[in-house]
């Protein structure tokens, strides 16, 4: 049996496909692309920019609330009975968009759209990720997140093309129409809540076993009889190791983790200001959009790089790595009146695009486990888009009192730093906190 599974393509892939297409078609048509719809609804709808603007106010907002709800209905029920289901109500919420009279209708539906979005993206792909790969667990990811890019690239055109030909009703419907076609039932047919649901077990998860029992030799002879009789049993499902989220929620190692996402998420957010601060600074709007297309461009790389150095590495070496360029991007952003400046700042930030996107799942997982993964990466969700929007929020509101960025960008480049050490923190004090765990169960066992 073992060798016809070898010699068969292992699920895990078809899963990662699925993750790819949400990202490539649910993602990018939901975030990436809302931007082409401001100019064309204002000129229908006849609203001030700033409400049309709160359209992605209120999709965080929905994300924010829910996401730790989802977190345990996923736990609870399982990716195959809630995520097609998700994605389909997301797909009516854009198109009943087509269909409202209104801005205050529009709203309401956006509200919808947040709760089912954060239900059929970043936390069901994090979670069926985390699930299925034992190993290239950073690379399965990064792969995923680049998905939104590669969507970004493909429907950016077609959008644009239907909204100047057709309208910006007729592409909600048409764009809609492509997830409930295409997403939802692929999605129904191949996903599977857990490998055991097809009789397998994790990707990588028999090397893990064996690099396990090698990494036993020298250990107390209770431990090696304890392995064996739970042989067959780790053969059929992955170690169960971690807090609950119970135990999590009474954990100060919790709280500082989120404080540590939402600085890295808040110093992101801000950096959505790159195009502005570049145009104020005199490089022009073409130079600021070849900025944007540059660092967008080093990004896909940059996320194949961090998940490669996640599991060539580790969690440890990726969060130094891809926090370290973080910061560098930040100082670049400091001086990016200077030549040389400006293009670090491009190469640097590109490289640590996929920090918001792939360094969560990794460090939930890594920090606390998968015996409740679900559960607290929905609380990581809420923090993760909540910082995003305040970074965008509050760089505004900086600006209209100070009239410049000066004070920003440092403010962001703390805010990684920070990350840095609190992230290496937790992993330090949940290693400790584990160990301790373990040997009161040796104890008891003896």
């Amino acid at each position: 049996m073992m060798g016809n599974e070898k010699k068969k393509v292992h699920y895990a892939w078809y899963i990662l496909g699925i993750c790819i297409l949400i990202n490539v078609v649910v993602q990018a048509l939901v975030m990436q692309i809302s931007s082409l719809y401001i100019v064309p609804m204002y000129n229908d709808l006849q609203v001030p920019r700033s409400l049309l603007s709160l359209q992605s106010v209120c999709i965080t907002v929905g994300a924010v609330l829910t996401a730790p709800y989802w977190g345990k209905l996923y736990k609870k029920h399982g990716a195959r009975k809630l995520l097609p289901g998700c994605v389909a109500v997301t797909a009516l919420c854009t198109i009943g968009r087509s269909l409202m009279p209104n801005i205050w209708g529009i709203l309401v539906l956006a509200f919808i759209k947040g709760v089912f979005f954060t239900g059929s993206t970043l936390l069901p792909i994090s979670m069926l990720l985390t699930i299925w790969f034992k190993e290239k667990r950073g690379f399965a990811i990064s792969v995923a997140a680049i998905g939104t890019s590669i969507g970004g690239v493909i429907f950016s055109p077609v959008v644009e093309r239907l909204i100047s030909t057709y309208g910006w009703r007729f592409s909600d419907r048409a764009m809609g129409l492509i997830m409930l076609v295409i997403v939802v039932p692929v999605t129904y047919l191949v996903v599977r809540s857990t490998p055991k649901d097809v009789g397998l077990r994790p990707y990588g998860a028999e090397n893990a076993a064996a690099n396990g029992a090698k990494g036993d030799n020298g250990t107390q002879g209770t431990q090696k009889q304890e392995t064996q009789k739970q042989g067959t049993r780790n053969q059929e499902d992955a170690q169960v190791t971690g807090m609950t989220a119970a135990e999590a929620r009474r954990s100060p190692i919790l709280y500082v983790f989120l404080l540590a996402i939402f600085c890295m998420t808040f110093a992101t957010g801000a950096a959505l200001q790159l195009p502005v601060y570049l145009t104020d600074i005199g490089y022009g709007s073409a130079v600021a959009a070849k900025a944007v297309s540059g660092y967008m461009a080093v990004g896909i790389i940059g996320k194949l790089v961090l998940g490669h150095v996640t599991d060539r590495f580790g969690e440890k070496t990726a969060t130094v790595y891809v926090c370290g360029v973080g910061i560098l991007a930040f100082v670049g952003f400091m001086f990016a009146r200077n030549q040389i400046a400006f293009y670090m700042m491009i190469v640097a930030y590109g490289l640590a695009s996929g920090i918001t996107s792939i360094m969560p799942t990794l460090l939930t997982s890594k920090i606390f486990g998968n015996r409740d993964y679900g559960p607290i990466y929905g609380m990581v969700v809420s923090v993760n888009r909540f910082g995003g929007v305040v970074g965008t929020l509050l760089v505004s509101l900086l600006y209209d009192i100070t009239k410049n960025y000066s004070i920003i960008w440092p403010v962001c480049a703390v805010s990684m730093a920070f990350t840095l050490v609190a992230a290496l923190g937790c992993m330090k004090l949940s290693r400790n906190k584990m160990a301790q765990e373990q040997r009161r169960e040796d104890m008891v066992r003896e």
